[in-house]
């Protein structure tokens, strides 16, 4: 039902998705989705927290911080991005949800998405403070604000490709972006 309440989300937007949506899509009767939710808000809470503990996972699965220098830097981010894009794209539908819907609607969504961008942060920022440590990056940039930095450039990324084209060359866009962020941080 949660993966039924996140594609009519993604459709039709909070505001004019019903829970009559919802019950077509997963072919169930009114009666079971209110089993499980007790309203349109609260599968919506739900969705959000769903994305919060698969970035959780991600954070923790998809890339972590190195523990030395790579021999090719530029690569490892490379990498590092096209898990990110395919992890986006893989739940294009839960994005699309929580970047245009979570963070206007209802304070409760919204605490949900500042949590979700947090824990993004948190990640990006010791990613770069570790980068600085090895000495493969610029010292005099902050990691939080290095990690601002791209989550803006995923957000755009994200919106203008990812999530409008199905089609998207998640590897081009990935090598783009670690060229943009290597050429831009490292040392002169």
């Amino acid at each position: 039902m949660l993966e039924a309440a996140t594609w009519v989300f993604a459709r039709k937007g909070y505001r004019r998705a019903a829970i009559s949506d919802i019950i077509e899509r997963a072919g169930v009767a009114r009666g079971t989705f209110y089993l499980y939710f007790a309203s349109k808000e609260q599968v919506f809470l739900a969705i959000v927290d769903d994305f919060k503990t698969k970035i959780a996972r991600a954070i923790t699965t998809v890339s972590e911080p190195p523990t030395q220098p790579a021999a090719d830097p530029e690569s490892m981010l490379r990498t590092s991005f096209r898990r990110w894009l395919g992890f986006f794209a893989e739940h294009r539908d839960a994005t699309t949800v929580i970047l245009k819907e979570a963070s206007s609607i209802d304070p409760r969504f919204e605490k949900g998405f500042a949590e979700v961008r947090r824990s993004a942060v948190d990640f990006f920022a010791a990613r770069y403070r570790r980068f600085q440590e090895l000495g493969i990056v610029r010292p005099s940039i902050r990691p939080v604000l290095m990690a601002h930095l791209l989550i803006g450039m995923f957000d755009e990324l994200l919106n203008a490709f990812v999530l409008t084209d199905r089609e998207a060359d998640l590897d081009a866009l990935a090598a783009q972006l670690a060229d943009f962020e290597w050429n831009g941080i490292r040392p002169h």
